[in-house]
């Protein structure tokens, strides 16, 4: 068992949830082998990699405003539009073809730009939309390699520790099996404390060093009001925190 390890946050969606953690690792993509370049090729890769990234969104955008809300379901409609926008997409396929690079490079290049651009921003909103960038930018690559998405496999009601989570992580979380979240970046605007706040469920953002006190399996109490992170508490602690949840 852990040592009571005490860490602290931003609170992001108020509450008390006490339970066994999973650590959320997004699978990491592999890269393509190299092949003799094709422009029209890889053009062709992107529109078919696009149109399935497409098809995805709105199927989660139908999902989230069917178990979570319509105000929640508006994040994917604007992640429709971003592949849409010729800023974006028009952009990567321009890319490819004039600089003759793989499909996954000019999608990682114009993410890049676009993230920078976002992150630079004095605003806490159109900062945490860089989130939205990261997302497309993943889903599209792994749908260049063929890699399905991260699942999240529970067997009980469990408390999701993360580095960050972006829209589609989230909406994948039924309220029924997630009762917690914590990660190590985000803010309060972000789109997972967003949709904790929705789902009524706790959540603390902004913990630095999560990670590397975690292991799956671990107790955690989890305080979306004050931004606290307990792992392995005492049995006072729970009694104390037990009798505040009432």
């Amino acid at each position: 068992m852990a040592e009571r390890v005490e860490l602290r946050g931003l609170p992001a969606s108020p509450g008390i949830a006490v339970g066994r953690v999973l650590v959320y690792r997004r699978k990491k993509t592999s890269k393509r082998n190299s092949i003799e370049f094709d422009s029209e090729r890889e053009a062709a890769r992107f529109a078919e990699a696009l149109e399935k990234t497409k098809e995805q969104v709105q199927k989660m955008r139908e999902e989230a405003e069917r178990e979570i809300g319509k105000d929640e379901a508006a994040i994917f409609e604007a992640h429709l539009m971003i592949l849409e926008d010729e800023e974006f997409s028009g952009k990567i396929a321009k890319l490819i073809r004039e600089s003759r690079i793989s499909a996954e490079e000019a999608v990682g290049k114009v993410s890049e730009e676009l993230i920078k651009t976002f992150e630079s921003m004095e605003s806490d909103y159109f900062r945490s939309r860089a989130d939205d960038i990261k997302d497309l930018r993943n889903r599209i690559l792994e749908n260049l390699r063929g890699k399905s998405p991260t699942e999240l496999k529970m067997t009980e009601p469990m408390i999701i520790a993360a580095s960050e989570l972006f829209p589609s992580d989230t909406v994948k979380m039924k309220k029924q099996k997630v009762i917690g979240l914590i990660t190590e970046k985000g803010g309060v605007t972000s789109h997972a404390a967003i949709i904790a706040r929705a789902m009524k469920i706790p959540a603390v953002v902004s913990v630095k060093g999560l990670l590397e006190k975690l292991e799956d399996g671990d107790l955690v109490l989890i305080d979306g009001s004050r931004g606290v992170v307990i792992i392995s508490p005492s049995e006072d602690e729970l009694e104390k925190y037990g009798k505040k949840n009432r």
